[in-house]
């Protein structure tokens, strides 16, 4: 799946549901948002079941990192939904990038596409750090970095910093409200 391709379903997607707020994008795609106590052994899945979209977060995680729980799992029930029929997607490593899970990265990048619009990240980029606009649009870094690479596609000379690594979200990342709340 091409990034291309990735974005266009996005688009689409935000004109139907006209907002990019995946719970409201959920809301009008009828998808089930379900919250349970995971134990931290998981942060969210997708899953299809009896022709009903849902996703399950843990309700453990702070509100901050639940849109991009969302967004990610909403990119595997747009993508991967045959694959869902068959098996959840189950997230340990969400904002990663590595090319044996295609799949996860393609779901990182439609959340990217989808939290982060084009003008804000350009404008906020003209006067801040990467850093620091990942900080003032309250997202991770690795996700910004997911941006990058959809801007570079788009044609923008930005270079992504390949810093989305694959255990990027297994730590806690202050998501449960640890005190390690640095990267977001």
């Amino acid at each position: 799946m091409t990034i291309d391709y990735i974005v266009n379903v996005v688009d689409a997607l935000v004109k139907k549901a006209g907002s990019r707020d995946p719970f409201v994008i959920c809301k009008v795609l009828d998808y089930k948002l379900h919250y349970i106590d995971l134990h931290q052994r998981l942060k969210a899945y997708y899953f299809y079941q009896s022709r009903i979209n849902n996703i399950v977060i843990d309700e453990n995680i702070m509100e901050l990192f639940r849109p991009i729980l969302i967004a990610h799992e909403l990119g595997h029930g747009m993508l991967h939904k045959e694959i869902a029929m068959m098996s959840g997607f189950q997230e340990l490593e969400v904002l990663e990038k590595r090319a044996d899970k295609p799949m996860e990265y393609e779901a990182n990048l439609f959340a990217a596409e989808l939290l982060l619009e084009d003008k804000s990240v350009l404008e906020t980029l003209n006067e801040y750090t990467f850093f620091e606009t990942a900080s003032i649009l309250n997202v991770p870094a690795a996700l910004l970095d997911f941006k990058f690479a959809i801007l570079k596609t788009k044609g923008y000379r930005i270079n992504d910093l390949q810093i989305a690594k694959s255990h990027f979200l297994k730590e806690d990342l202050g998501a449960y409200g640890g005190n390690n709340s640095h990267d977001c």
